[in-house]
């Protein structure tokens, strides 16, 4: 790969994550590039130094800007993930077992989670599959 004018436009906590912004940025055609951090100087039993792992990401200026849009989003997206309770908004699901209310965060739309009640399982929101599978029900005795 060849950047005419590389700059460095974030610095991943791990190697795998500049990976993943690096694919992320190529999926939406930018050229990027990946400075893994393979130093041992970082390592301690529990991980990483983020003072001294640094994993970069570099891309061309001229692409820098449209660049920075995707990763903010990366890390909007990062940050919900890591505090699903932090979403705006939340999703009122009743239970069919009990009856009762639990609130979900936003994030969760489309799983199935558990009553926070009676721990019987209920669907959050909106899921990607329908009701009838073209299969016939059958009791069985």
């Amino acid at each position: 790969m060849n950047l005419q004018h590389p700059v460095v436009v974030y610095t991943a906590s791990t190697n795998v994550e500049a990976h993943m912004v690096v694919k992320l940025l190529m999926t939406n055609d930018i050229a990027a590039h990946v400075e893994e951090d393979q130093s041992g100087v970082s390592l301690w039993a529990f991980g990483t130094l983020s003072q001294f792992h640094q994993p970069n990401v570099w891309v061309d200026k001229s692409t820098a800007e449209s660049a920075a849009q995707i990763i903010h989003q990366f890390e909007v997206n990062k940050r919900e993930r890591e505090n699903p309770g932090s979403g705006t908004s939340e999703i009122a699901v009743v239970c069919d077992e009990c009856g009762k209310t639990t609130l979900f965060p936003n994030t969760l739309d489309g799983t199935t989670q558990d009553c926070s009640h009676c721990d019987a399982y209920v669907d959050v929101g909106e899921l990607p599959w329908t009701d009838n599978f073209d299969v016939t029900e059958t009791e069985t005795p």
